[in-house]
């Protein structure tokens, strides 16, 4: 992982490369403003539990979990969520949905890219899936494809590019 990322610079580099920008829609809620790190997909209809379940008892290994919840709104992570992946290893977590307990999250240093918060958040178990192509916001992400993230935004790439 390199902390040194300035994605305007990636952009301006790689221009031959395909490179997807996330909207800017999304903010950063946690303490980690600048990552870098291989994809893992989740697809959660509403209920967090195969994302609560791998980032308690799966080693990140300095992966970046991507996440498509379709903006349900309901607060998917929180600080009990970032503190499992802090612990275990992932360097951070962009939600297409909403976080919660962000005055704690943002003292965490994983990264926390989602579109706003909600406090209220989902108990029912419902289907989830995990490693499929994700399509939102105008970009498509696959596990092994690789994410930088800054202050300027968040960027999609097939292939490494430091």
């Amino acid at each position: 992982m390199n902390n040194n990322i300035q994605t305007a610079d990636l952009c301006d580099d790689n221009k031959d490369k395909q490179i997807q920008v996330l909207s800017s829609n999304f903010k950063n809620y946690g303490g980690l403003k600048k990552f870098s790190g291989q994809i893992v997909t989740v697809k959660l209809d509403k209920s967090n539990w195969l994302l609560l379940e791998m980032l308690r008892d799966e080693d990140g290994k300095g992966r970046v979990v991507v996440v498509d919840n379709a903006q349900e709104f309901f607060g998917v992570v929180g600080d009990k969520l970032m503190a499992f992946a802090l612990k275990n290893n992932w360097t951070a977590i962009i939600l297409n949905g909403y976080v919660r307990d962000t005055d704690e999250t943002k003292n965490i240093p994983v990264g926390l890219f989602a579109v706003g918060t909600c406090p209220l958040r989902n108990f029912d178990k419902t289907d989830s899936a995990r490693d499929i192509e994700l399509n939102f916001e105008g970009v498509s992400v696959n596990t092994g494809d690789y994410v930088y993230a800054d202050n300027d935004g968040v960027i999609f790439t097939k292939t490494e590019l430091i």
